[in-house]
This record gives C-alpha cells, structure tokens and sequence, in this order.
C-alpha cells in the first residue's frame, strides 16, 4: 500500500511516498520543498504533495493514505481551512515521531526518553513517557538553531577574507557535518580558506553548550530519568552534536538514519488511521 508523509516546518516541508509495511526503507521518491519568500506553509506543503502525486500517476501506482505532521495547532488550522481535493490526515509532528521511533525499535515500550528536534529555525526538546504515549514537559528554543549555525559559518568565512552566501554556508556545513576538510572561494575565486572539522566544532561549541544545557534543564522539569536522547531534524546529521549531548548529559544518545525524515516517516505509518492527531502532544 503506497502511503505519503509529510513533516513540516518554518523553512518547509519535507515529503515521502513510501510503502505503508517499510517506511524505514528508502522512500520510493521524496521531495524537500524549500518554502519561498512570501510563501504559506500550506502551499509549501502543497508543492510537495502534488510533486509525489505527479510520481505515484506517473509509475501507475495510486496513493491510498496521506498525513501531515505539524506542530503548531495553526499550522493544523490553515492546512484544514486549505481547500485540497487530495485528504490527509493531521498528525502531531511528536506523535509521528514516536510512532516511527516504536516502529523501529528506536524507544522501549516503558519509562522515558528525549526527542531533541533540531531544526533550522529552533529546538523542541520533548520529555516523553513511553507507557502512556505523553509529553511530560516540553520547551522549544529559538537560540539554537540550524540557520543560526549557518551564519556562524558564514561569519567565520568572512573573518578569513571568504564572502560568501547563506546557502554556501549551509552547504559547507553540511559537508563537515562528518568530517574532513572543505575548501572555501568566494563567487569570483578571490578569496580561499580552508575549514576543518575541528573549526566548525569551535565555532559552534558555544551554541552546542546553551543547547545540553536547555535539555538539562528540561529533563529537571519533567522530574524524569530518560534512558536516552534522541536527536531528530536535519541538525542531528551534525555528530559533534550528538557527541557533546551524550558527554554533557551522560545519557546514550540515539541518531536515527535519515534524522530529517522522522516526522514524515511516522506521518506515513499513521496514514491510515482515523483521527490519528493525539492530544497529548497537542501544545
């Protein structure tokens, strides 16, 4: 059964066509819909859709089930209010993540754990009880966040005579996410500088440090004793990241595959079950 998910955010949103039994499994397409200047979620999230549609007619394969993950109650307003001939389910962006995380053995069936979603406008750290399937306590930053990464880099670059664009900043801090070396050129070849992996590590330890210490004071709140973190969004495919929470914090931390595609995952998986929105994500 050919299904569609969809996790959605500031910057847009994030689309699979997956088979309902193997969401783990590479997607049979995807679509990242980078959200125009002036641009509604709604219509981002429609752009996407409608792409994976287009693939689906195309191989002969009809879409039975789709759901949107959000995590805004608006943002579950404005795409209800969105007159779409194609229905889908509204899912609770951290009731799909737990979703695909159970579906993958990620998360136990007892006691608790922390999402981490780091995305490019923010973090939301979300205390869960795994039991009752809840949110215990939940904080959501503005401070950490991947655009602001981005401008770190940036910033250094020009500190080192390299102009350069947002997105070639994004791009190069993407390359480094794993490590190595990039090299850095202005548009017309002027400037060069070399970055390392341990650069960027210095460059973002400071906003790294803010962010344990946000999860740390989260866990206190809920009056819990998570068994693990785990770190969603396209910002967990930084691994000093994961590397400094689990050494800060002293709790295993937890790297799915495809971090980004978690939301969307778990919409899949909750396709196709009526009323699927749990309220006790709901903010």
């Amino acid at each position: 059964m050919l299904v569609v998910g969809v996790g959605a955010g500031a910057h847009g949103a994030r689309a699979i066509l997956t088979y309902l039994d193997s969401p783990h499994r590479a997607p049979v397409a995807s679509r990242t819909v980078r959200r125009r200047r002036g641009q509604s979620l709604v219509s981002t999230i429609s752009d996407g859709v409608s792409a994976l549609h287009a693939i689906a007619a195309k191989l002969s394969l009809p879409v039975q089930y789709s759901a949107i993950a959000y995590r805004l109650a608006e943002e579950a307003d404005a795409i209800s209010a969105h007159r779409d001939p194609r229905y889908a389910q509204l899912v609770h962006e951290t009731a799909a993540q737990l979703r695909y995380l159970r579906f993958t053995g990620t998360v136990p069936a007892h006691g608790s754990t922390v999402l981490c979603d780091l995305g490019s406008t923010g973090m939301t750290v979300s205390v869960l009880d795994l039991a009752a399937g809840r949110t215990v306590a939940a904080r959501r930053t503005e401070t950490f966040c991947g655009d602001d990464l981005d401008h770190l880099v940036r910033r250094h670059l020009a500190d080192h005579g390299v102009r350069t664009d947002i997105d070639s900043s994004r791009a190069l801090k993407e390359r480094l996410s794993d490590g190595g070396v990039v090299s850095a050129h202005d548009p017309d070849g002027a400037g060069h500088h070399v970055l390392t992996r341990r650069d960027f590590d210095d460059i973002i330890a400071g906003p790294v440090r803010y962010a344990t210490m946000v999860v740390e004071q989260t866990i206190e709140l809920s009056g819990t004793k998570p068994a693990s973190i785990v770190l969603l969004g396209g910002g967990a495919n930084v691994t000093s990241i994961g590397a400094a929470f689990e050494k800060c914090l002293r709790l295993r931390t937890v790297v799915p595959q495809r971090p980004e595609l978690v939301s969307a995952r778990g919409a899949a998986l909750l396709s196709t079950i009526s009323g699927a929105t749990d309220q006790q994500f709901s903010d």
